[in-house]
């Protein structure tokens, strides 16, 4: 069966119609490929913390920023740890800063303070407001220490 210039007629705008519904499920897919990325991860104790931006490049517009911290790695082997693992699943990772918080999960209580030297000072607010935001933190006392220079 050949086809006309009238079915071309007809295909085209059908194809105007199924493009955008297309563009709309991926951009689902990739919105929940990042929601399913845990916002923050820190031990208790003395922690040494990234803050970090990720996102797929060229599929979003906005990154999602996720807190990440441990006592017994250095901010250089949490970020190199982090971007192993966002690269598997195809995520960028950038840092937006580092810092310390020292986390007493039973006292209920996180002070957020100090400088990282390789990626400089997170915003120690937005630290604070993600931890607010996240279950296991939002009744917790936080503070947040000015960093002297």
């Amino acid at each position: 069966m050949k086809l006309g210039l009238q079915h071309f007629k007809i295909i085209n705008p059908l194809s105007q119609i199924i493009k955008p519904t297309t563009k709309q499920l991926s951009t689902a897919r990739v919105n929940a490929l990042l929601l399913n990325v845990p916002r923050v991860q820190i031990s208790d104790g003395k922690n040494n913390y990234l803050l970090l931006m990720i996102h797929l490049h060229g599929k979003t517009r906005y990154g999602r920023t996720i807190v990440r911290g441990t006592g017994s790695k250095t901010h250089e082997e949490i970020f190199a740890e982090v971007m192993d693992e966002m690269d598997d699943i195809g995520i960028c990772t950038k840092s937006l800063g580092g810092g310390f918080i020292d986390n007493k999960e039973k006292k209920k209580k996180i002070k957020i303070y100090g400088c990282c030297k390789t990626y400089g000072e997170a915003p120690h607010g937005r630290t604070k407001d993600i931890l607010l935001a996240w279950t296991k933190f939002k009744d917790f006392d936080i503070n947040v220490a000015k960093y002297k220079k």
